[in-house]
């Protein structure tokens, strides 16, 4: 019996697993953490100001929103649809103590508005960046910072891009437009 119990528990594991990193690939793109240091570079990278608002797109377990606000004194929104993850990002950025700057949204990126946004953050593949690109360019207002990771947006010239390739930022200028290759 308790040999039963444990197999259905790692069962149950796996499934649950398998929900939180695969299932998000469906919509947009697996859930893999960024590093802290890489996440460090990009905000470091994008100059952030205090008192900036982030918005991160697929926010995950929200360790992006935690260093934004503890470490750089931005304000900080992420939209995650996984309702697992909302929770777990809600319980850290609670033990953090950030929850007064920042805060959780469970909602799809697709169906969400980011005019706000001063920095938007993110961690997309190809496809799921070319679905919304035409909402960002509609929304972002001018000035706004576009810090994108691992994936660039195609067709768009960033304005600097790190040494390795995986940071890359575009920022919003010219009214809603964002430099093209010409």
């Amino acid at each position: 019996m308790p040999g039963t119990l444990i197999s259905i528990l790692v069962i149950g594991a796996a499934l649950l697993l398998a929900v939180m990193v695969i299932g998000p690939a469906l919509f947009g793109a697996p859930w893999h953490p960024i590093s802290r240091r890489d996440l460090k570079r990009g905000l470091d990278f994008c100059g952030t100001k205090p008192g900036e608002h982030l918005i991160d797109l697929g926010s995950g377990d929200g360790r992006v929103l935690i260093t934004a606000v503890k470490e750089y004194g931005l304000n900080a929104t992420g939209i995650e649809i996984d309702p697992i993850k909302v929770r777990l990002s809600n319980l850290r950025l609670k033990l953090a103590g950030v929850k007064d700057r920042a805060k959780i949204v469970r909602a799809n990126i697709f169906d969400t508005d980011f005019r706000e946004a001063d920095i938007l953050f993110i961690y997309l593949t190809h496809q799921a960046l070319d679905r919304l690109f035409p909402k960002i360019l509609e929304q972002l207002k001018p000035n706004a910072k576009i810090l994108c990771y691992r994936f660039c947006i195609r067709g768009m010239a960033p304005d600097k891009v790190s040494a390795d390739k995986t940071i890359f930022l575009y920022t919003m200028n010219r009214g809603t437009r964002v430099d093209q290759f010409r």
